[in-house]
């Protein structure tokens, strides 16, 4: 088959048209050239920041990644694609998703695209708090799976697992593997406010939109910079812990269920590792 030139090079189209539209208005054409360049510098120079400035929590949620991946892949079946039986369906997609959602994020983190990242945190968070709920609750899990038009789909995340009542969830779980009243009531606190301050970068408030344009520089708070590129932000500092700390707290709620235990016996290491590391009060107090 015979690809028309235009398609073989779009950058060269992209210039044609683009002198062209100037020709037209009897003008000489901006100078074009550099924009790629310009990406590609951005890029690089945050992430020459960010690969160290954020450890040890970049490593910490990369090591995560790379558990779930494998919780996946152990989900998955070994005779084809899917899962390894119906009864893991839905924790199998779920994790998969996690997994892709993640890495998303990470290469944002990385590249100095914050506010995009803590977009994507939502989605991801919410994720990895369906499928410890799921693993939890069977029946939860097939209707996550029934829900396959898209009125069932919003009836499904709007009824059956809204903000509200997917924290409700987890809540219940914690309190079912034995956590302390005051540790249950204070990790669901700091997830509370951490939805709102991801939901300030899926539905923009203009705070986010602003610093997302302009942020502080990581290392100098008091020194702001375009960052509509990418730029190393401290802001970012927030993202990555969060991403860590969730994708850790996903391992210590659904291993019991993942190695074919009684979910509601929790190993006494389990509930002394949540209940006493107080993991969720070292989150950095930044805005955003």
């Amino acid at each position: 088959m015979n690809i028309p030139a235009q398609q073989l090079n779009i950058y060269d189209d992209i210039e044609e048209r683009w002198r062209a539209a100037y020709s037209e208005m009897g003008r000489d054409p901006s100078s074009r050239h550099g924009f790629n360049e310009l990406l590609l510098k951005a890029e690089a120079e945050a992430r020459a920041k960010t690969s160290i400035a954020f450890q040890p929590h970049l490593a910490i949620f990369e090591f995560g990644l790379e558990f779930l991946s494998y919780v996946h892949v152990a989900l998955s079946s070994v005779e084809g694609f899917g899962p390894s039986n119906e009864n893991v369906r839905a924790a199998w997609a779920l994790v998969g998703s996690a997994v892709s959602f993640g890495v998303s994020i990470r290469s944002l983190v990385i590249s100095g695209l914050d506010t995009p990242a803590k977009a994507l945190l939502r989605t991801y968070v919410e994720t990895l708090l369906l499928c410890i709920a799921v693993l939890h609750d069977r029946p939860l899990g097939l209707a996550y799976i029934a829900a396959d038009t898209d009125a069932q789909i919003k009836d499904f995340w709007h009824s059956v697992v809204s903000p509200k009542k997917l924290h409700e969830k987890v809540i219940s779980i914690e309190r079912k593997i034995g956590l302390d009243n005051e540790i249950v009531e204070g990790m669901a606190s700091w997830r509370r406010e951490e939805y709102e301050i991801l939901s300030q970068s899926s539905h923009l408030s203009y705070l986010a939109a602003a610093l997302t344009s302009l942020s502080p520089e990581l290392g100098d708070e008091d020194m702001f910079a375009t960052a509509i590129f990418g730029r190393a932000t401290k802001n970012s500092y927030r993202t990555i812990f969060y991403a860590a700390a969730t994708t850790w707290y996903f391992s210590r709620l659904s291993n019991q269920v993942l190695l074919g235990k009684d979910a509601d016996v929790q190993s006494s290491s389990t509930r002394r590792t949540i209940g006493t590391s107080g993991w969720w009060r070292h989150a950095t107090p930044y805005l955003i």
